[in-house]
């Protein structure tokens, strides 16, 4: 069995052997990893060469933010993502860490502003709404051009202008900020082309800087001399002048705003370069009052009550406002042991103005006024609220008095006010009737009454009317029978008077006619002529005189009867 085992195995030595050879060329296989490799440097190279610088932000919260996913973005377009969050030491903010392009590169300055991009409702205006959708992402804006940095601090809230937004920044200042916020809108007639951007107080704390951003190209109607004022939706004004309301939209109402616009009485000025300081009025009348540089301080002393009379009130001189109220206090005199109030007030000169050639110096002429009679006097404003103002008129029938000064200021005597005058009035007429003998009168009208009920008690007072009542019926019958009997022929009389005096005219009228020119006869008897016309007249008045009052014949002529 084993030898034909043997039989049947080949012959080993007898198969022939493979010849190894080393070939001098690369095989096609390694082509793939050798492209894969190229591909994978040239990525890692491009990597390298685009990446762009890491940066670094301070938020006061990372409310929305995600490391690895949120992205920053300018104009919507994708500029670098968050890398990581982390709290600062002092754990007062939140650190952000990202990675950006190397295109923007140029831009990271120290003007480069970073915020948080998502839903908001504030100043009436509502934003980042797709954020509700897509998530937070920081916003960026390169601002204007400026020293390299890689460390920022971001913002709470989108600025109010990037750099593609043309337009202006200005200041304002203000006594408070009011009902302004960052954001309130900025209106110029009422279209709104601007906004509140921030606010801050003075290092002294006596006012508010507030810094806007007016859109071109209305930024270009902002003049040197245009005022700006609070805009606030309900404006109730209670003055000299009565009762005034000015209502505005109901965004203005809920947040406030701010107005502007150059006075109708002023020409616009050159236009207001960037940055410039305004003054905030608190109201749109106030724009319109003119503003004049000389200032006169005044004094007056008050002794009756100024109740109602307060800083601010208005100083007129016959119904013309000249200057205002600045301080009102309480002064005791110890000497006189008596309490008077000194009104300090503030007169502008250039409110007057002297007719005339010769030029007037108008604080000395206002002096001189005070020498001449001119007093101040309290006055109400305003029934409603019982508002006083201080009213200037010359009394010429006033004591004159000397000026005289106290400390600084010119002393303007005063008058009592209208009130006072009343008052004082009322009291003297009291005083007069306290003085007259009530009592004894009183007792002398009651005796006189005594004896006129006496009289008329009497029976000499029954006995005389009833005689009068006898008489007057008598009268009455007698005028009656003489307008019933004597009357009627009378009146025929008196026609045929008439007739016959007409005749008579008309036969003195062809007369005068015959008997003419310059003879003296004819003069003679033209004047007799006249005289029986005019007594042919007056024949005719006393007729007519008669006919109307028959009863002359009895009475004569006298006053009518009633």
């Amino acid at each position: 069995m084993t030898d034909e085992h043997q039989e049947q195995s080949p012959n080993l030595a007898a198969i022939p052997q493979p010849v190894l050879r080393k070939s001098k060329r690369l095989g096609v296989i390694w082509i793939i990893p050798v492209i894969a490799a190229l591909v994978g440097i040239w990525l890692a190279v491009r990597a390298v060469t685009l990446a762009g610088p890491t940066i670094t932000i301070a938020f006061k919260s990372a409310e929305g933010l995600v490391a690895g996913k949120t992205k920053i973005k300018f104009k919507d377009v994708e500029v670098g993502q968050v890398e990581s969050l982390g709290l600062s030491p002092d754990l007062s903010h939140v650190t952000v860490r990202a990675s950006m392009v190397g295109d923007i590169e140029p831009y990271l300055t120290t003007n480069t502003q970073f915020w948080v991009v998502r839903a908001r409702v504030a100043a009436g205006a509502v934003s980042g709404l797709s954020t509700l959708f897509s998530g937070a992402y920081i916003g960026m804006d390169p601002g204007q051009a400026g020293e390299p940095a890689r460390s920022f601090t971001g913002l709470e809230s989108p600025p109010a202008a990037t750099v593609d937004t043309p337009g202006r920044f200005f200041n304002l200042r203000a006594e408070s900020l009011g009902s302004l916020d960052v954001g309130s809108p900025v209106y110029y007639r009422k279209i709104k082309v601007g906004q509140v951007v921030r606010y801050e107080m003075t290092k002294d704390g006596s006012a508010v800087n507030i810094r806007l951003f007016i859109q071109a190209p209305h930024d270009k109607g902002v003049h040197v001399n245009t005022r700006f004022w609070e805009a606030s939706g309900f404006d109730a004004t209670i003055d000299t002048s009565g009762v005034r309301i000015n209502t505005d939209s109901l965004i203005n109402l809920l947040i406030g705003g701010i107005a502007f616009q150059t006075p109708t009485n002023l020409q616009p000025g050159p236009t207001a370069p960037e940055d410039h300081t305004f003054v905030l009025y608190s109201s749109r009348e106030q724009i319109d009052e003119p503003v004049y540089m000389q200032k006169l301080y005044l004094i007056s002393y008050f002794d009756d009550n100024v109740r109602g009379l307060s800083k601010g009130a208005a100083v007129e001189f016959r119904g013309i406002k000249i200057g205002e109220v600045v301080d009102v206090k309480l002064e005791f005199s110890e000497k006189q042991s008596a309490f008077r109030t000194p009104v300090l007030m503030v007169i502008e000169p250039e409110r007057i103005d002297i007719a005339g050639e010769n030029k007037v110096d108008k604080e000395g002429l206002i002096l001189k006024l005070i020498e001449r009679g001119l007093r101040a006097q309290a006055r109400t404003a305003l029934l409603l609220t019982g508002q006083l103002y201080v009213h200037l008129s010359m009394y010429p029938e006033a004591a004159p008095q000397k000026l005289r000064h106290a400390g600084p200021y010119a002393v303007i005597p005063s008058v009592p006010g209208t009130t006072e005058e009343i008052t004082s009035g009322i009291t003297t007429f009291l005083k007069r009737l306290e003085k007259l003998p009530l009592e004894q009168i009183g007792s002398d009208l009651s005796a006189s009454l005594g004896h006129i009920r006496q009289l008329v008690a009497s029976e000499d007072w029954v006995a005389a009317l009833g005689s009068l009542r006898h008489s007057l019926n008598q009268l009455e019958s007698f005028t009656a029978a003489l307008n019933s009997e004597v009357a009627p022929e009378f009146k025929t009389a008196l026609a045929q008077l008439q007739r016959t005096l007409a005749q008579s005219e008309h036969t003195l009228s062809a007369a005068e006619g015959l008997v003419g020119g310059n003879a003296p006869l004819g003069y003679d008897v033209q004047q007799m002529l006249r005289e029986l016309t005019k007594a042919g007249r007056a024949v005719t008045a006393l007729a007519d005189y008669l006919q109307r009052n028959p009863d002359a014949f009895i009475f004569g002529k006298g006053a009518p009867q009633p």
